[in-house]
């Protein structure tokens, strides 16, 4: 599961699922509550309205989700929960943290595959955005693993200073490692076993293109890799590539792009200097071959292994 951090109006979102910050009343408010009931349409509300009369007359608790129809936003489902309003004097940390975990896992029961959520509980509730964030992050995190199929979890803030914060919380070392450690370790065993299999030959890279067509165009020249390297590409996607300021660390980072330093340094810096590459193809065929030539992806993966065999929490049940 990916999680990444948007900007923008969460009613604009096309996902399949779309949280939504409500109140306990489940009949619209202000805020996300407000505008999700407003683009959505009456079908939402009248839905609410169904759920108040049958299973929660007294109002749906605080920490608990249900699910209606997305009515006419870009969604098949809005998923309402009841964020905890933030007090200095008790902890309700719980009670934020199971929003996010029990709208995930009913979106994954729902059959989702993405997910939109906002920074519940920090408009009106007043929950302080750098502990609101870090406590989302951490329970998306614990409970992807129930929720397998749901692989595009994204937080979609309003406004510049919660999209900051999100961001700052789910790019840092730590949030990344714990996505690391979200993954089954039968996945970290196949990524590792594709990198062994390589022969020569998956590592050789030829290039094509650059000839005239009978049209007189000439196409760019591009790279053509072999399958067993482009499924170790693959893999270590899936696993490794993180959402971060990509290009701005490439630029700045001693590690690229030959992966000196990288076996000290901690184990998100070789996730970023694989996304560096792999989102670097997108836009300069060659990246992926420059990597492999410079020992750079080879680095990354020993990096991996390492902190699989002695970091990764848990490492002795595998």
């Amino acid at each position: 599961m990916r999680i990444r951090v948007v900007k923008g109006d969460i009613t604009d979102q096309h996902a399949d699922v779309i949280v939504n910050a409500a109140n306990s009343s489940l009949l619209g408010g202000g805020g996300v509550d407000g505008a999700i009931h407003r683009r959505g349409g009456p079908a939402i509300l009248a839905e609410c309205r169904e759920l108040r009369a049958s299973a929660y007359r007294d109002g749906l608790p605080a920490g608990q989700a249900v699910a209606t129809t997305a009515g006419e936003l870009r969604a098949r489902w809005v998923v309402h929960t009841v964020g905890p309003v933030y007090s200095a004097s008790e902890d309700r940390s719980a009670l934020l943290a199971s929003c996010y975990r029990e709208s995930l896992l009913l979106a994954g029961r729902l059959g989702a595959r993405s997910v939109a959520f906002p920074a519940i509980s920090t408009g009106v509730y007043r929950w302080p955005l750098e502990s609101a964030a870090e406590i989302a992050v951490r329970a998306l995190r614990a409970a992807s693993a129930e929720a397998r199929a749901i692989d595009d979890v994204r937080f979609v803030l309003f406004t510049e200073d919660a999209y900051a914060v999100f961001e700052r919380v789910v790019t840092g070392d730590e949030s990344i490692a714990a996505g690391l450690a979200a993954h089954p370790a039968e996945r970290w065993h196949a990524l590792f076993a594709a990198v062994d299999a390589l022969t020569p030959a998956d590592r050789e890279v030829t290039w094509e293109g650059g000839r005239e067509n009978a049209a007189g165009v000439t196409q760019l020249p591009y790279p053509v890799y072999g399958e067993g390297f482009l499924r170790v590409v693959r893999l270590l996607g899936e696993l490794a590539v993180v959402p971060f300021d990509w290009p701005g660390w490439t630029r700045a980072s001693p590690l690229f792009p030959e992966g000196r330093g990288l076996a000290e340094a901690p184990v998100a810096d070789a996730c970023r200097l694989a996304t560096a590459y792999v989102r670097g193809e997108r836009f300069t065929d060659g990246a992926l071959e420059s990597g492999l030539r410079n020992g750079a992806l080879d680095a990354v993966v020993e990096r991996l292994r390492r902190w699989f065999a002695e970091e990764r929490p848990g490492r002795g049940a595998s």
